[in-house]
């Protein structure tokens, strides 16, 4: 963590006071909203804009699925932690950012005005333009997720009439593997013994991209013995009204339709104004600043690092937390950012939804329950700080 040149400076409001805004509060403005209660910055105010008054940890999601926690584990009450911290919560859509005039626009509120502005508002399931029904469920927004899944699981349910349900899961990353894993538990809480049939589509060669071999062949052993029909190297060219079609024109039918495909740029990035890459993301310096001459951070998955690109992953954002607390405060003081440097290796867990888990480090794999205890303790730990 080195010195960098600072980007535009920061002038104070005409009142004298110093606007810090929050746009999404995901693992990285979280963490600001956490420090801030515990050591305001002096002369400051704080604004959280947020779409939901919660804040979801996607690290638990696939232990609600599993039964294992239930929804208010996964989530913090934004109104209680604004109220800690002595903040303002605007719970709205954001429709625009006024870069020169450092305002943001929120749907049925007044202008919201910034002296520095930290934009984390996630990234969307992608499907290059692949058009997707109504009936197929995305998993974000993770804070409707398990109420979108359970209303249409209800739907269906009646109309099996002894069949199994059949259910698609699109995407075989690390989240699409665990949403696989732990689907069956939710089904079975729900609709009880109902059979079901199982599909997991990926476009890549093989499974769990980024994953090492022997996790990939572990995740692999433990689908066969569940009887997950796993097909990889198959795209998905339309999905919806209960039926997944895949290049080569086969139709998988399904009843249920689950999208956890890798991360897209919310729409709104591509209309603020702002340097992105060239997926869309928004273009930041090493110190998490955007590359436009403004006092503007994107943090998450929302920003991409110019010529140090990682991949989307929870585990760099709240790693991220305290280099954007920093450089808040140095941006305010006019003082030089530190910069961020994305770890190179990190421990992945995934929940397999019955109380053991597979873990990767350094190459090595594992599995077991001690791996599931361990990722029970990390997330636990980690929501603690929230709740």
């Amino acid at each position: 963590m080195g010195d960098a040149t600072p980007g535009s400076g920061c002038m104070r409001s005409a009142s004298g006071q110093f606007n810090v805004v929050l746009w999404g509060i995901g693992h990285t403005n979280a963490h600001i909203l956490r420090q801030w209660a515990r050591s305001p910055i002096p002369g400051g105010r704080l604004t959280c804009v947020s779409d939901f008054s919660t804040f979801a940890y996607s690290g638990m999601l696939s232990g609600v699925l599993a039964g294992q926690y239930a929804q208010e584990r996964m989530e913090a009450d934004l109104c209680r932690l604004c109220d800690a911290a002595g903040a303002r919560l605007v719970v709205g859509e954001v429709i625009a950012l006024r870069v020169a005039d450092q305002r943001l626009e929120v749907r049925g509120h007044p202008p919201i005005a910034f002296d520095l502005l930290s934009i984390g508002i996630g990234s969307i399931p992608a499907h290059s333009g692949v058009p997707w029904g109504n009936d197929v469920l995305g998993f974000k927004p993770l804070q409707t997720f398990n109420e979108r899944l359970d209303r249409r699981l209800r739907e269906v349910g009646p109309q099996l009439d002894g069949r199994p349900l059949k259910a698609a899961v699109i995407g075989g990353g690390a989240g699409g593997i665990e949403v696989a894993f732990c689907l069956p538990r939710r089904v079975q809480a729900l609709l009880g013994d109902v059979g079901l049939d199982l599909s997991l589509i990926d476009s890549h060669a093989e499974i769990g991209n980024g994953l090492h071999g022997g996790t990939v062949r572990r995740v692999r052993r433990e689908f066969e013995a569940r009887g997950v029909d796993v097909r990889t190297g198959r795209h998905v060219v339309r999905a919806g009204g209960g039926v997944v079609e895949v290049d080569g024109g086969e139709r998988i039918e399904a009843d249920l339709i689950i999208g956890v495909t890798g991360p897209a740029p919310p729409p709104i990035l591509g209309s603020l104004g702002l340097p992105t890459d060239a997926k869309g993301f928004l273009q930041t310096r090493s110190t998490l600043q955007t590359t436009a001459d403004a006092p503007i951070f994107a943090v998450g998955d929302t920003g991409t690092i110019e010529n140090a690109p990682a991949s989307k992953a929870g585990v760099y954002a709240v790693r991220q937390g305290p280099i954007l607390w920093e450089n808040l405060v140095r941006l305010r003081d006019g003082r030089p950012l530190v910069t961020y440097k994305p770890q190179r290796r990190f421990l992945k867990l995934l929940n397999t939804g019955d109380g053991r888990a597979i873990a990767e480090y350094i190459g090595l794999s594992f599995r077991g329950r001690w791996c599931w205890l361990l990722k029970d303790f990390i997330d636990r730990r980690f929501m603690d700080q929230y709740q």
